[in-house]
């Protein structure tokens, strides 16, 4: 039994709607399956081919580190496909070693890695065996030891030198809180305890600063004191000072 004409007319339409409808949607998957199966050729290619293989490896802002021994944290990845470097694990034995602050390790395509360090930077020298003097940084991290005194730095004598030594945590606030006039006239550092920060100054003058609280105070006295002339000063108690 034949359909009517007008409803024979409107499943035409309804079919050309639906193709309509689905072909932009099955054009859309064969599409990305295509450029899927593309990235993976490629992502083979690049993981496989001697082209990609690393080469050498590129180390950039060492002074204190030798580069050779920096470079050396990425010899298991040498003649192996760059994608495979694992530059996370590069970036923690690089780190681990006492002079890096801060490392970055990157891809350099196509066949390079890169490894850029920041290292510290010297505050204070602390002496060594009498011969040597140990390099500080202002986090109280020792890094380097080195023959001669540096300028510019603070000499200063410590027992045990460190980010968790308190004499060392004092001193480093003491000094980062002089004003500029006072830390200039600063020659030599002795820290017996973390309440005895004690400055030598170029003048042959002795400041006892104590430890490292109620600095703005101390400065302040210190100032006024020493200006008066005095030889011998001690602020670790800024209200009570007493001088000599």
């Amino acid at each position: 039994m034949r359909g009517r004409p007008e409803e024979t007319d409107q499943d035409l339409w309804r079919l050309v709607h639906v193709v309509r409808r689905r072909m932009p949607r099955r054009v859309l998957l064969l599409w990305t399956a295509a450029v899927i199966a593309l990235a993976a050729i490629a992502f083979g290619i690049v993981w496989a081919a001697p082209l990609f293989a690393v080469k050498d490896v590129r180390v950039a802002g060492t002074s204190v580190l030798d580069p050779a021994e920096v470079a050396s944290a990425a010899d298991d990845y040498l003649d192996q496909s760059l994608l495979r470097a694992d530059l996370g694990a590069i970036a923690s034995e690089v780190a681990s070693q006492p002079a890096v602050k801060s490392v970055e390790v990157s891809r350099s395509w196509p066949s390079s890695i890169r490894i850029e360090v920041t290292e510290r930077d010297p505050y204070l020298a602390v002496p060594s065996g009498g011969e040597t003097f140990l390099m500080v940084d202002s986090e109280g991290v020792v890094f380097d030891e080195v023959p001669e005194l540096p300028e510019s730095i603070w000499n200063v004598e410590l027992r045990e030198p460190g980010p968790d030594d308190l004499a060392t945590v004092e001193t480093l606030k003491v000094l980062q809180s002089l004003p500029r006039d006072l830390a200039d006239e600063v020659e030599r550092v002795e820290t017996p305890s973390p309440a005895a920060v004690t400055l030598n100054l170029a003048d042959g003058r002795i400041l006892v600063w104590g430890d490292g609280s109620e600095n703005d105070e101390k400065s302040r006295v210190a100032t006024r004191l020493l200006e008066s002339g005095y030889e011998h000063v001690d602020v670790s108690a800024p209200d009570a000072p007493t001088v000599s």
